[in-house]
């Protein structure tokens, strides 16, 4: 199950997959606590998957005031990449413990991580946001997708202007 995703080419087509993957997300998300930066004037909700060792990711989190100013709520999981899926799990599973998580999200992407542990329910809300990821079919970080139905993916750091304009084309 996955999402289709979208290029700077043209829209690919709305398939059962990408159906099922949308009704797979808006179930499990509201059980995974993201991490949410609401805009004061809405048009859209964006939830953007990460990881901490990501730049592009980092650029985001850094630009979330941007991304509010244009009417986009972000909204943050993590997916733990392979390679470095114990690394991310443990800092992660810091930021998601942590009493101020929006606070210590911009810090940890800034390459700061908060100064208190992890516990085991946190860990495991890190890889259950990574499991979603992965069933998903999502590989690549930052991954955005506008909550829309159909969803649009963006793969990659795409700034607000350029989200608004494709949205309103409906080209990705």
């Amino acid at each position: 199950m996955s999402f289709s995703v979208f290029s700077a080419a043209g829209p690919a087509s709305v398939n059962a997959s990408t159906a099922e993957a949308f009704k797979d997300l808006n179930r499990t998300l509201p059980g995974l606590a993201p991490i949410t930066f609401p805009a004061a004037n809405e048009k859209h909700k964006v939830l953007v998957f990460i990881d901490n060792q990501c730049t592009f990711c980092s650029q985001v989190v850094k630009n979330v005031p941007r991304y509010n100013d244009a009417g986009l709520t972000m909204s943050f999981l993590t997916v733990a990449p392979p390679s470095i899926r114990d690394s991310v799990i443990e800092d992660m599973g810091r930021v998601w413990c942590s009493a101020d998580r929006k606070k210590s999200l911009q810090a940890a992407m800034a390459g700061f991580l908060p100064g208190n542990g992890t516990s085991a329910s946190c860990s495991d809300e890190i890889v259950q946001q990574s499991a979603l990821a992965e069933r998903l079919g999502i590989k690549l970080t930052p991954t955005m997708i506008v909550l829309d139905n159909p969803p649009q993916v963006i793969l990659g750091s795409a700034k607000p202007a350029e989200i608004l304009e494709k949205l309103s084309r409906k080209t990705f």
